[in-house]
């Protein structure tokens, strides 16, 4: 039987738009409990260069994460959470924390340059990104052609 989880929402502001997600909290409970005390987060949710089909919000004030549940191919509907010291030679010379939400098939993680990356999977939208959720699709999308779009995530009690 499947556990009773936690859940977030994400809702893109200027539409409206919103999804649920399940926080993993038992596939990957160290980094639910980073990313559940972060929220709430209003970021602007940024296309992915390197990766496919996700967005990404920077948080402030990124935390290290357990490497918990880690991936390197997720699958439409996935959350996740990326850490950067910022050690390589074109990263950002801070740390850096992002939520990733993936909309898409063929993602493969990479950082700058193209390199292979991971992140830790923490929660998951249910349903089908063709079909049960196409509206969100559609405001992932505008953060390719449209610029980003600010991205709201928030607990749901």
């Amino acid at each position: 039987m499947k556990p009773k989880r936690r859940q977030v929402k994400l809702t893109f502001v200027a539409s409206n738009e919103s999804v649920i997600a399940e926080i993993l909290d038992d596939e990957a409970p160290r980094v639910a409990e980073l990313v559940w005390n972060m929220l709430p987060v209003e970021t602007k949710a940024i296309h992915g260069m390197y990766s496919g089909f996700e967005v990404f919000g920077m948080v402030d004030n990124p935390q290290p994460a357990p490497a918990e549940n880690m991936v390197q191919l997720p699958l439409p509907g996935e959350l996740l959470y990326f850490y950067d010291p910022s050690t390589g030679a074109v990263g950002a010379k801070k740390p850096v924390g992002e939520i990733v939400f993936v909309y898409g098939r063929g993602v493969t993680l990479r950082a700058h340059e193209g390199v292979p990356t991971h992140c830790a999977l923490f929660g998951r939208v249910a349903g089908d990104w063709k079909y049960d959720w196409t509206n969100f699709v559609k405001e992932c999308r505008k953060c390719r052609w449209e610029g980003p779009q600010v991205l709201r995530i928030e607990r749901v009690e």
